[in-house]
């Protein structure tokens, strides 16, 4: 009767462990096939295996800095002229993924550097250059923002005063800057180069339900000699600022382009509505941080930015 009665227990039991492991997606056994020692090692194992399995642990605490400083003096007349903004980062679990860092003149004149970790980890101490041969503002600057992030996405933004906090040195002054101090522009002559697309349609050798191109060309110039960095054009549905809405954008990481043709791309999404599609603002910026903008909002006129400047969603 003991025996009997052991074997039943055994039995009982390793019912129980076979439905935790049915529910967490396991092989299911046929214990009927199995004598008393086979089924007693396979319960023990399977005990095992429940106990030392870790419960996941997804990180949703996100990173921080622990300590901000920049380096106290920069020749802006030098070339490659920086200013080092040296950092020590950390995060529970998955890792320091990004910085972004953001200077800025008693004047208001910015400069700003993107760092990217190519193997995330807990503790970081990252030196982050900002490039400064561009900028036209002596004086005092300081470490105006830094926002950081996991690997998760989670982020912090830290501001100028919860940086002094933290006890390094978070000014610095620049001298020798004698850069270009005027605003780029954009000029008429522009073109249009995908005036119709289809949603329906995918770009040329790609496979069905690629997202389909759109694009312009665009004429900018810089009187000063820093030359155009970047622009960006939003398309809004019948010029609707309020409706629905996309953008194309394009750069020129040289120095000294001062007349460019910059061609602006970008994509049709998926949830876009079918219609025709009207410029309503349009960004400019130089390689000093110089900008340039145009809004229809405010009432500014777009159209001689292109012939034919609008673009038709077709389903």
């Amino acid at each position: 009767m003991r025996v009997n009665s052991i074997r039943l227990a055994v039995v009982a039991v390793a019912a129980m462990t076979a439905a935790g492991f049915a529910q967490a997606g396991a092989v299911d056994v046929d214990y009927s096939k199995l004598g008393p020692k086979q089924q007693a090692h396979f319960v023990k194992q399977s005990q095992r295996h429940l106990v030392n399995s870790p419960e996941y642990n997804y990180d949703i605490k996100p990173a921080q800095i622990k300590k901000a400083s920049v380096t106290s003096k920069v020749n802006a007349s030098r070339k490659y002229a920086q200013a080092v903004v040296t950092l020590a980062a950390a995060d529970n679990l998955s890792g320091v993924n990004e910085i972004n860092v953001m200077l800025m003149s008693e004047g208001g004149q910015t400069a700003s550097a993107y760092w990217t970790n190519p193997l995330p980890a807990k503790r970081v101490d990252a030196e982050i250059a900002v490039d400064m041969e561009g900028v036209t503002a002596n004086g005092n600057w300081r470490i105006y923002s830094v926002n950081v992030s996991d690997a998760n996405g989670f982020s912090t933004y830290y501001d100028e005063a919860a940086l002094a906090a933290m006890g390094g040195r978070t000014t610095f002054t620049v001298f020798g800057a004698v850069g270009d101090t005027s605003a780029p522009t954009a000029q008429s002559g522009g073109v249009n180069l995908t005036p119709v697309v289809s949603k329906s349609t995918p770009p040329g050798g790609m496979l069905p339900g690629a997202a389909p191109r759109v694009g312009v060309q665009l004429n900018l110039a810089d009187v000063g000699t820093a030359g155009i960095r970047s622009a960006s054009l939003t398309y809004c549905l019948n010029g609707d600022y309020w409706s629905d809405c996309f953008y194309v954008q394009g750069g020129i990481s040289v120095r000294g382009k001062t007349n460019v043709a910059l061609t602006l791309g970008g994509r049709i999404n998926e949830w876009q509505s079918t219609g025709t599609y009207l410029p309503t603002e349009l960004n400019v910026s130089d390689h000093s941080g110089n900008s340039y903008s145009l809004w229809n909002y405010y009432g500014d006129d777009l159209s001689f930015l292109m012939d034919a400047p609008e673009i038709v969603v077709n389903p």
